[in-house]
């Protein structure tokens, strides 16, 4: 089954770009590359490194999202402890 690699195909350079597995039991994978003029490995090496730059993109965002939830989170949790300890005091000088 031939499938589209996605980021290539954005490509002005890349009239059509596809991947097909063989077999599941075997580590190849075949992959075909038509454009309009340019070498078709230069045009892959190209797509490979964007997505490796959209990859590092992603972690970088999903990274910094993560920390600031847990910055967010660690004041909310701080400020509900101060109430729950400033609560418990009352109740035992009762």
């Amino acid at each position: 089954m031939k499938r589209p690699i996605f980021n290539s195909n954005k490509s002005p350079r890349v009239t059509f770009c596809g991947y097909s597995i063989p077999h599941p039991s075997e580590a190849r994978v075949n992959i075909r590359v038509q454009t309009t003029g340019d070498p078709a490995r230069e045009v892959l090496k190209d797509a490979c490194q964007n997505l490796m730059l959209m990859c590092r993109n992603v972690r970088c965002t999903f990274d910094k999202a993560v920390e600031d939830f847990k910055a967010s989170n660690a004041v909310k949790a701080m400020k509900i402890d101060s109430q729950d300890s400033s609560g418990d005091d009352s109740e035992e000088s009762e």
